[in-house]
């Protein structure tokens, strides 16, 4: 898996997922075997994400590697690999967890997170991440949760599977 760092949503499109991906350098790329310049386009799969109350359809691309034949999707860092909770909604409900303030807000700016949902982030949080997080000091943030998160552990904030993860840094993408 690559994970594009982007700290701004713009706009949520295909449209603009295309134009981050006909952004990329592909031959910056690495792939999880460690080479670099080996990833062409093979594939796409759907990923359902949710976003201000409705369900969005994002076909995510993947690559495969020219000399290890392994495959890894390309995902904005906004998107959490196998969640469909956008990250700065993942930190809003933890953040609203640890200052112990009621989840309504987060509840009624989108209608598709509920009480289910809370739970499981809360539940995975306190499993897998607060501890890694209070061992480095990170703050949790967009930005810098994500770049540390991938530092110290080379996965998203709040990616529980340990797949693996490259992050992949350009300044000229947003």
């Amino acid at each position: 898996m690559i994970t594009i760092f982007s700290t701004i949503i713009k706009s949520f499109s295909q449209n603009s997922y295309n134009t981050m991906i006909d952004h990329l350098p592909f031959h910056r790329l690495s792939c999880s075997c460690g080479q670099k310049g080996c990833l062409i386009k093979h594939a796409y799969y759907k990923r359902f994400i949710k976003i201000s109350g409705k369900l969005y359809e994002l076909k995510i691309l993947r690559l495969i590697c020219k000399c290890c034949g392994k495959t890894e999707s390309v995902l904005p860092s906004w998107i959490v690999p196998y969640s469909q909770i956008l990250l700065k909604d993942i930190i809003t409900v933890i953040q609203t967890y640890l200052k112990k303030l009621p989840f309504e807000n987060i509840m009624i700016n989108n209608l598709l997170i509920d009480e289910s949902n809370i739970r499981y982030i809360i539940r995975q949080f306190n499993r897998h991440w607060r501890e890694r997080l209070a061992v480095f000091k990170i703050p949790i943030n967009h930005k810098f949760t994500t770049i540390m998160s991938f530092k110290k552990y080379n996965r998203q904030f709040m990616q529980i599977k340990s797949t693996s993860n490259i992050l992949f840094n350009n300044t000229h993408i947003t």
